[in-house]
């Protein structure tokens, strides 16, 4: 049976999805993550504290922005980024960088899609992935800075497997604009680096840190105010798990913020120590990517962006198999109708959203490794593009 009769109930079911990615688009766009952004790059560039949250707040009731100030917790060494943005007009960056998210998802998608062994052919199903994703919707209309760590994290990935290890280095600074989502992949990726004995990784993206970093505080010293300015701001904030926790047994038990990420830290050691031999990036980068965003102190559901590349493992496995698309559809469906639902809190949300690890692992396990098509492996952990990737260890 060809594979786009299959599909096409699968398709179906999926427009429900795309109706309200569209839904969600209002204009003017809404003022929220974007302007903090903006803000802060505005004041870095003209000498100012980023970090100050009366400095914020009064441009942001300037911009007309009623709740209460929104501050910048991004690290320094993302500053000179969002100081491009800053350099336009307030709209006409807002709508430009709404724009650019949509396109970095798309190619990223198109790019990740060859990446973990996909037919040229299907790439269009990696572009309607992009379409029907809640998370990224919904990124885009904050005005997030996730879709260009997506970029710069899909950017790594294709440069680790040829080999490009100084560009793969420069590359990881946009990992690190929000660090605490990627910590495990971060921590895996120096691991890995000190294992394969990549050194020029290490070296570039030490370098790389290292001269955003200087450059930042020798442009404008009042970027050292960064931990003395957000600590208390990140403190306050309860979402994720982390933050559930909090809401059920006090909001004043600031360590159950981090309760998941020790959770997470526990897991990794057993992960690393059961593949570390036998690492394989393509193989591992979907778990990894999951279980990070999960258990990081941090998140909100629109963080989810970043899973794409688990997501688009899972469709490769899917169309090398026989299998209907109807049913990993309609969970597909269901699992971001559950999430996206009214009434929940913010961090009620982000708790729902590990719901997105349970998909993934019931989809690999009951549609992709117990089904194939010829003699080929359907399962994305097993498609023959991993093969090339195993480090020096596995191949000795």
């Amino acid at each position: 049976m060809p594979v786009w009769i299959r599909i096409v109930p699968a398709i179906g079911a999926c427009l429900v999805l795309v109706c309200l990615r569209v839904r969600t688009v209002r204009w003017p766009l809404p003022l929220h993550d974007f302007m903090t952004y903006w803000i802060a790059g505005k004041l870095f560039l003209t000498g100012a504290n980023p970090y100050s949250t009366t400095g914020m707040f009064a441009v942001e009731r300037s911009l007309g922005w009623q709740s209460a100030p929104l501050v910048l917790l991004n690290p320094p060494w993302a500053l000179p980024f969002v100081a491009l943005l800053a350099a336009l007009p307030f709209n006409i960056a807002h709508c430009l960088w709404w724009g650019l998210s949509l396109i970095l998802e798309v190619v990223c998608l198109t790019a990740l899609w060859k990446y973990f062994g996909g037919e040229a052919g299907k790439q269009w199903i990696a572009v309607f992935l992009a379409l029907t994703f809640l998370p990224a919707g919904t990124a885009e209309l904050m005005g997030q800075i996730t879709p260009l760590m997506l970029a710069a994290l899909t950017a790594f990935l294709l440069l680790l497997r040829r080999r490009r290890d100084i560009l793969a280095g420069f590359c990881l600074i946009g990992v690190g604009f929000k660090p605490h989502l990627l910590y495990l992949v971060l921590l895996a990726i120096i691991l890995w680096t000190v294992q394969s004995r990549r050194w020029k990784i290490a070296v570039a993206t030490a370098s790389t840190y290292a001269v955003a970093t200087l450059g930042t505080i020798a442009f404008n010293h009042n970027v050292l105010d960064y931990l003395h300015n957000t600590q208390q701001a990140a403190l306050d904030t309860a979402c994720g798990v982390g933050g559930e926790l909090r809401s059920l047994f006090g909001v004043q038990l600031v360590w159950l913020q981090f309760l998941p990420t020790l959770v997470g830290i526990v897991w990794f050691a057993f992960y690393w120590r059961k593949h570390r031999k036998t690492w394989i990036w393509e193989q591992r980068i979907p778990t990894l990517l999951l279980v990070s965003i999960a258990t990081s102190p941090y998140c909100w559901a629109h963080d989810y962006i970043l899973t794409l590349p688990a997501f688009v493992s899972l469709a490769v496995g899917l169309s090398k198999t026989r299998t209907n698309w109807f049913a990993p559809s309609i969970c597909y469906l269901t699992v971001q109708i559950v999430i996206f639902s009214p009434h929940h809190t913010k961090a009620g949300l982000a708790t729902l959203s590990l719901l997105w690890l349970l998909f993934y692992w019931g989809v690999d396990h009951f549609f992709c490794r117990n089904q194939t098509t010829g003699s080929a492996a359907s399962s994305p952990l097993t498609a023959p593009a991993y093969r090339s990737q195993a480090s020096p260890a596995a191949q000795s």
